[in-house]
């Protein structure tokens, strides 16, 4: 059995460091020992209440891109994606996570240990990606409207998400492996003295090419295309190859950039805090037990699970489709399409094109 100082811990919580820790004074102790109290209380709350609203939301969010039939642009299905994605992160992954602050053990077993942790990365990795799918999509619509014609065409958006979703799954499987549950006193044999860990080889090199890939990179790339588009926001002007007749389009395709934008920005600065930690915690290889780490780390968790359920409030907020669709779905009713050849509904249907291209063109 491996003993506790050989062992590099999820980032997924911190209640299990206080059996390690043994050179705290009285009063440190007592302080941990209120700290725990109140966290046992509060983030299984502040958990049930992310895997209540990211459920809620994301299925709201399938459903309004499944019943938005007048829409056939990529984007649908990219949005589509990446609520399936957060979807399946609150229902598999954030309601486990309430289950250390309370118990401060893991109670399922080592198979489930395995399967969960390698459900968490694909979830994660598979939301990220298809935000840099989408950013790169915004790109080629804003940037390059005369290639986007052929490019962003509903058989390249399925040849990237599938690709995508074989890459996570794929690539993710290490996780399988490195995830165990281990007892984290050895001297004593109980169920209670287990841990759901993620055990490294090398700590150092491993943390950093988790944060690379994880994190650094994506938004480095991001950037990169964010700067290009930057240009067209800045000067006004409509890409070379663009008629006056496609500035009603190219304005359409800045609100959905727009949007793009502070989901993208909304999901860095989530889990920033957290990635930075698991990078710190990694390569100093130290034991932290103090309340001020505790505090960060919860925070910092519960900031990177937020995240899950902040898009259809986004989507809600930003697009007035959005808002619409959402209205239909909960009053069941029904979409009202304009008769022929009436000019009232002709403008209504150019009204409503227009808005549609606001959220997913």
């Amino acid at each position: 059995m491996e003993s506790a100082e050989k062992i590099t811990y999820d980032d997924v919580d911190i209640s299990h460091f206080w059996n390690t820790s043994q050179n705290n004074t009285y009063e440190e102790f007592e302080e941990l020992l209120k700290f725990i109290s109140l966290t046992s209380i509060i983030i299984p709350v502040i958990y049930g209440l992310i895997t209540i609203f990211g459920f809620l939301g994301n299925i709201l969010t399938i459903a309004v891109v499944l019943l938005h039939k007048a829409n056939r642009g990529i984007t649908k299905y990219l949005i589509l994606n990446l609520a399936i994605a957060d979807l399946l992160y609150v229902m598999f992954c954030v309601p486990v996570k309430a289950i250390y602050p309370v118990l401060h053990y893991w109670p399922f077993g080592d198979i489930w240990c395995r399967i969960h942790t390698y459900l968490e990365y694909v979830c994660y990795f598979a939301s990220m990606y298809i935000l840099v799918l989408v950013s790169v999509d915004r790109y080629i619509a804003l940037v390059h409207p005369i290639r986007a014609i052929m490019l962003r065409t509903k058989q390249h958006g399925y040849i990237a998400l599938i690709a995508l979703w074989i890459i996570v799954i794929l690539g993710n499987i290490p996780f399988i492996f490195i995830a165990k549950e281990v007892n984290i006193n050895p001297e004593y044999i109980e169920e209670q003295q287990m841990v759901c860990v993620i055990h490294f080889k090398d700590d150092t090199v491993s943390a950093i090419c988790l944060f690379m890939f994880a994190y650094m990179l994506p938004m480095i790339l991001l950037c990169v295309l964010y700067g290009h588009m930057l240009k067209v926001f800045l000067t006004g002007k409509s890409p070379a190859g663009q008629n006056n007749g496609d500035h009603s389009r190219l304005h359409a395709n800045k609100r959905v950039t727009k949007m793009v934008v502070l989901v993208v920005t909304v999901f860095a600065v989530c889990w920033m805090p957290l990635q930075v930690i698991m990078l710190y915690t990694h390569v100093s290889k130290e034991k932290h037990s103090t309340v001020t780490f505790g505090s960060i780390l919860y925070a910092a968790n519960c900031l990177a699970y937020m995240n899950s359920c902040i898009n259809p409030i986004l989507y809600t907020f930003y697009t007035h489709t959005f808002r619409n669709s959402i209205k239909r779905i909960i009053c069941c009713r029904k979409t009202r399409f304009p008769k022929r050849g009436s000019l009232s509904s002709v403008n209504r249907s150019r009204h409503s094109s227009t808005t549609s291209t606001s959220f997913m063109t």
